[in-house]
């Protein structure tokens, strides 16, 4: 078994959060924790129980009074009105506890109640339309009572025939028998028994003289109260004082009864300051033991992580010239990192040397290569002169001064290739130039003048040398019938533009009109070889040409498209092969 080291990361952390993390501190406050949050749910159940046991008792005031009402629903079906008026007025008499007892017919007109003879028209009322579309138990909370004129709770029981509805049996129970039904001697203690209608109504169950509403939530609909049943929270009251709520639901679910307790009674008494003294202590041994483990992470590994990333970041950003890593008083896990660093940027910094020297080795050659071509190709153009002079027919010279111009122009595309720093491209801004240059000795008059206006554009080999014999057979042509027209000077207009978007343009212009110089054009001419030439060039280059001999001037516009070197090359194979 292998025993660990005390050099390693791991090792160091874990003495270090022994040292620093005492579990005692930890267990003090989740203790300490449990106690607040036991004492807190302690006092909500206490307060949720007492407004449950209210609404308890509130029921059993509610069922009573649905009882008799279904009693009174079968006298009143079958009684006479006299009869009917007698037996609501007894009712009362044996049960104090009611304010008021009557039925109200479907059609709203109520004549058999308490209060004899008297007859109270409810069509018009809201509720009645209510009662009868619920045509079920309904109770609910009147502040004004239509005929006691007192606060009540108002008991509706519907009367049937079958499944007919014929009328209701409304109780009413004072606001003072609702309050003697709850818990005494609560008030004394900061409890507040209130109670919501289904309307928003807050109305007293057991309060102080001032009246449940102040005790209530202050940003807190009673509407939404009313969904809230079952439930306990905390929230302000209207004196801006933290209380707090539950809310428990009563008989038919008409209205809610909501209790109401000071705060301070959920922890302690109120008492805070025995709650915070061991919170208090634990959290700074937490917040102690959290800075120790800081200062010991910083000390064993987060220095160490920013030396190694301002190495890397030198090194990513090309600095070849730093001394080896070195970490100080690093754990093992750290030297080993240190090492492979090391090592890493050694094999990538002679890798990058080895290629270097290999990349300058291939340029040197490639260079040597087109220089090289470039001279074979005017040795070939010499030989083909001295054997242009020595030729004894004019058909002869032709053939090989056409010859020796096309090679030429393939000599000059290696001379800028080997020339310039690019040594894969090459600038078509220089390559027509050359080539414009190699016609200045061929103009076949003074008054001639070649313009150019030559836009720079980088090229690979595969599009360069189609472009370049393309330009070349256009100026021959441009060279050998350009004209005066009238007392208009002769000349000749070159034009390369390039649109950045990869699209190039090479426009070649002659005035047209009396020819400069007799036509020497023989048969090899005549025959449209460089027709032929300037047609497989433009295929190569996958391009386009335009051709307008009008308004005393001839021109020619080539449009191609600028490509990379692996598509063209593979493409100009095979128009090379055609155009052979």
């Amino acid at each position: 078994m292998r025993l660990p080291s005390f050099g390693g990361l791991r090792t160091r952390l874990v003495l270090l959060m022994l040292l620093a993390l005492f579990p005692l501190g930890l267990i003090a406050l989740w203790q300490t924790f449990r106690v607040v949050e036991e004492t807190r749910e302690f006092s909500r159940q206490v307060m949720l129980d007492m407004t449950a046991a209210a609404a308890v008792r509130q029921r059993e005031l509610v069922q009573q009074a649905i009882g008799a009402g279904l009693g009174l629903g079968v006298m009143a079906r079958f009684s006479e009105l006299d009869t009917c008026r007698a037996s609501m007025a007894g009712f009362l008499e044996r049960n104090p506890g009611y304010a008021f007892a009557g039925y109200i017919p479907v059609n709203g007109l109520m004549e058999c109640s308490s209060a004899g003879d008297l007859t109270i028209d409810f069509s018009d009322y809201e509720t009645m339309q209510d009662a009868i579309d619920r045509a079920d138990v309904y109770v609910e909370v009147n502040s004004d009572g239509a005929v006691s004129g007192e606060a009540v709770v108002v008991v509706s029981v519907p009367v049937f025939d079958a499944d007919t509805l014929l009328g209701f049996v409304s109780l009413s129970i004072p606001e003072a028998t609702v309050k003697s039904k709850a818990q005494a001697s609560a008030v004394d203690r900061g409890f507040v028994l209130g109670a919501i209608s289904t309307s928003g109504e807050v109305f007293d169950i057991e309060a102080p003289d001032t009246g449940a509403a102040q005790f209530m939530p202050a940003d807190i609909d009673p509407l939404e109260m009313v969904g809230r049943a079952g439930t306990t929270f905390v929230a302000p009251d209207t004196n801006g004082q933290a209380r707090l709520f539950s809310v428990a639901s009563t008989a038919a679910d008409s209205y809610v009864v909501v209790g109401s307790w000071p705060r301070a009674t959920l922890i302690d008494d109120g008492s805070w300051v025995r709650v915070m003294t061991p919170m208090l202590f634990a959290v700074i041994m937490w917040v102690a033991s959290m800075l120790v483990a800081y200062l010991g992470l910083n000390r064993l590994v987060l220095r160490h992580l920013r030396e190694l990333r301002s190495a890397m970041r030198q090194f990513a950003l090309g600095e070849r010239t730093m001394q080896g890593l070195t970490l100080e008083d690093a754990p093992n896990e750290f030297k080993d990192a240190e090492r492979a660093f090391n090592r890493m940027a050694l094999l990538i910094t002679e890798a990058e040397a080895r290629q270097m020297t290999d990349l300058h080795d291939k340029e040197v050659l490639l260079r040597e290569v087109h220089h090289r071509v470039k001279n074979n190709l005017q040795m070939i153009a010499s030989i083909m002169n001295l054997q242009a002079r020595s030729a004894r027919t004019a058909e002869a010279r032709e053939v090989l001064s056409g010859l020796q111009r096309r090679v030429r122009g393939l000599a000059t595309l290696h001379r800028s290739l080997y020339t310039q720093p690019e040594t894969s491209q090459v600038d078509a801004h220089d390559l027509v130039g050359a080539v414009v240059s190699e016609f200045s000795a061929m103009l076949p008059s003074r008054d001639l003048t070649i313009e150019t206006d030559l836009a720079s554009v980088m090229l690979y080999p595969d599009q360069a040398v189609p472009l370049s014999m393309w330009a070349a057979e256009a100026l021959t042509n441009a060279v050998k019938y350009v004209g005066r027209n009238g007392t208009d000077a002769p000349y000749i207009k070159i034009t390369l533009t390039h649109d950045g978007a990869g699209d190039v343009s090479l426009m070649i212009e002659n005035s047209t009109g009396t020819p400069l110089v007799e036509s020497t054009e023989d048969e090899v001419e005549s025959s449209g070889l460089g027709t032929k030439l300037m047609t497989a060039f433009c295929r190569q280059l996958e391009g386009d040409v335009d051709v307008d001999d009008t308004n005393g001037a001839f021109v020619h516009v080539l449009r191609f498209k600028v490509q990379g070197f692996t598509a063209a090359s593979a493409k100009s194979e095979t128009d090379a092969s055609v155009a052979a």
